[in-house]
């Protein structure tokens, strides 16, 4: 005999084997967002790492041994390092990602399995039921009318309802043959990432290698680093003590006392510079590097000497080491406060942004002259070669009230 309506027993079970399907195969939509933000991650993490092997061959060709190149090495290390982790991430979203797949197989191969029990069953039931006989039998035993047109649709669709199954059938079987060839996929992926895994193992042991082979040999020179260094020191405080010069004659003319009485002062802007100002703070965290390529190897604030023991770098700003003949890039509109040059370090130049100063220190030429008004990614000069680095410092300054202001520039400029 019929059931009343083969849809009663099958729908539920479709919708619930669809409903379980989702829920396994939803996962794969979030694994392959962080697979490509991984990819991304890699990406940056490469092209920083080539940057660095040039800018090593660049200074180990002219056959020098530097405390940049120490720098250099360091910072190569922490890329590659950087590069571990994420690979290692990876992997372990693909073992994830293979669990989850080998889940969906097994829940897969069991629906193929019970949806071709009830086809069978279906068509078991059909032919045993298949004289028209039977069929009127099974009309005419309703208990009413409603029920009897309802078997009566039944009936005619019946041929319908298994070609569902055999359809359903189908469907269940590709989605189980491409979820192997998936999963196959993975495992290859991580056999190749945990090839490049070792590789990079290896590279990092023969970065530190390399960089304790020069360090030992700076060593050596410890009395000339030290001499570097005050030389070093006192060119930074040339540096600050005519930044703040520029500010406290610039303040003389433009820090007003505050209305009332009050002890309080205002720096008072022109409507062009205050709007200047407020679109600098706008851009926060999202300012162009100051160079087109090349890598960050002495951050903002106090930090110890690469090589030289119980000795400390106070660094206002960052320190870009770049390539040869490199173009210095104002990071942001605005007008040329000041040129000017501090013996053996080169050209200077301060650009103002209403409260805001950039600082580009460590030019051999400069193309820009005070007063000038500057577009952002404008060069101003090229950064100097002294012969064992080419370095672009920079500063990022805010004026207050009280005075100068040094900014870390780490945190407006955009990230790399």
């Amino acid at each position: 005999m019929l059931p009343d309506n083969p849809n009663d027993t099958l729908l539920p079970r479709l919708f619930a084997m669809v409903f379980g399907l989702f829920l396994l195969l939803a996962p794969a939509c979030v694994t392959g967002q962080n697979k490509k933000e991984l990819q991304k991650q890699r990406d940056d993490l490469n092209k920083k790492i080539e940057t660095t092997k040039k800018l090593i061959n660049q200074s180990e060709s002219e056959q020098k041994n530097t405390l940049n190149q120490i720098q250099v090495i360091q910072q190569q290390i922490q890329f590659r390092e950087d590069l571990l982790k994420n690979i290692q991430q990876d992997i372990s979203g693909i073992e994830s990602e293979i669990g989850r797949r080998e889940a969906v197989i097994a829940a897969l191969g069991e629906q193929v399995t019970q949806l071709k029990e009830e086809y069978a069953q279906m068509i078991l039931s059909a032919y045993k039921n298949r004289s028209a006989y039977d069929q009127l039998v099974f009309i005419l035993s309703a208990d009413d009318f409603n029920q009897a047109v309802k078997r009566m649709k039944m009936t005619s669709h019946y041929a319908e309802v298994r070609n569902e199954q055999l359809a359903l059938i189908a469907e269940t079987q590709r989605k189980l043959e491409e979820s192997v060839k998936a999963l196959q996929a993975d495992m290859q992926e991580k056999t190749r990432l945990a090839g490049e895994k070792e590789r990079e193992k290896s590279q990092i042991a023969s970065d530190r290698n390399k960089k304790q082979q020069k360090l030992t040999l700076l060593k050596t020179e410890e009395k000339k680093l030290r001499e570097q260094q005050k030389k070093h020191e006192a060119d930074r405080k040339a540096l600050t003590a005519k930044i703040e010069e520029i500010i406290r004659k610039e303040m003389e003319k433009s820090v007003k006392p505050a209305a009332g009485g009050s002890t309080a002062k205002t720096i008072e802007l022109a409507p062009e510079a205050k709007i200047l100002n407020a679109d600098f703070e706008k851009n926060r965290g999202a300012l162009p590097w100051p160079v087109g390529s090349g890598i960050i190897t002495t951050s903002f604030g106090k930090q110890p000497h690469p090589v030289v023991e119980n000795t400390y770098i106070n660094n206002n700003g960052v320190d870009f080491t770049t390539e040869k003949n490199t173009q210095a890039l104002a990071v942001f509109s605005g007008t040329v406060t000041s040129v000017f040059s501090i013996p053996g370090a080169g050209q200077n130049v301060i650009i103002t942004h209403g409260n805001y100063k950039t600082v580009y220190s460590g030019l051999s030429t400069v193309s820009v002259k005070s007063g000038d008004r500057i577009t952002a990614k404008q060069s101003i000069g090229s950064v100097l070669d002294d012969g064992e680095q080419v370095v672009l410092h920079f500063e990022l300054w805010k004026v207050t009230p009280e005075g100068g202001v040094p900014q870390n520039p780490a945190l407006w400029l955009k990230k790399r």
